[in-house]
């Protein structure tokens, strides 16, 4: 059970690195004098009603969640099924609850940095044929994209090796090891 705390934490741990750095990027809202109006923050909730902003957060949760059980079950590989399946449930629960309350002060950033007219037309482009075609074949294009993702990543780590290697003067035996 301790054990399950432990990944219960590191789980919280992973999603607040996030919103620890947000907060330190940018000044305290009071700091902020807002910009928006009640017009520009009806145009930014048509914006995230335009690009299907509830079904896209729920979408990449789904798919963040196993990439961070699989992560948990390798740094505790003696979790029982049961553990796993109860972490899995509190992981969903929660990152559910959390991504249904960052909508209202997205909407309200959106509207304080944009324009009206910005949003005017961000909001039309969404609501179009065109935006609502790149809404629907983003995940073709991110899948088609991930998959040239080894490749180039294999070449990046080969010449960043090189270039370390010129400039701190390995040598072969010396040098980083291969990934």
């Amino acid at each position: 059970m301790k054990r399950l705390t432990i990944l219960a934490v590191a789980a919280a741990l992973c999603l607040a690195g996030g919103a620890a750095q947000a907060r330190q990027a940018s000044p305290p809202p009071a700091a902020v004098a807002s910009k928006a109006t009640p017009e520009t923050r009806a145009l930014a909730a048509r914006y995230f009603e335009a690009i299907h902003y509830d079904k896209l957060l729920s979408q990449m949760m789904d798919q963040m969640v196993p990439m961070m059980m699989e992560s948990m079950r390798k740094q505790a590989p003696s979790m029982t099924d049961e553990q796993s399946r109860a972490l899995s449930e509190t992981v969903l629960e929660t990152t559910r609850e959390m991504t249904g309350k960052m909508k209202a002060p997205m909407v309200d950033a959106m509207a304080e940095v944009f324009t009206e007219q910005e949003l005017r037309d961000l909001v039309a482009f969404y609501e179009g044929p065109s935006g609502q075609a790149l809404i629907a074949k983003t995940p073709e294009l991110t899948q088609r994209m991930m998959g040239q993702m080894p490749g180039m990543m294999a070449e990046m780590q080969v010449k960043m090796r090189e270039r370390l290697c010129a400039k701190i003067g390995c040598d072969k035996a010396a040098a980083p090891s291969k990934p």
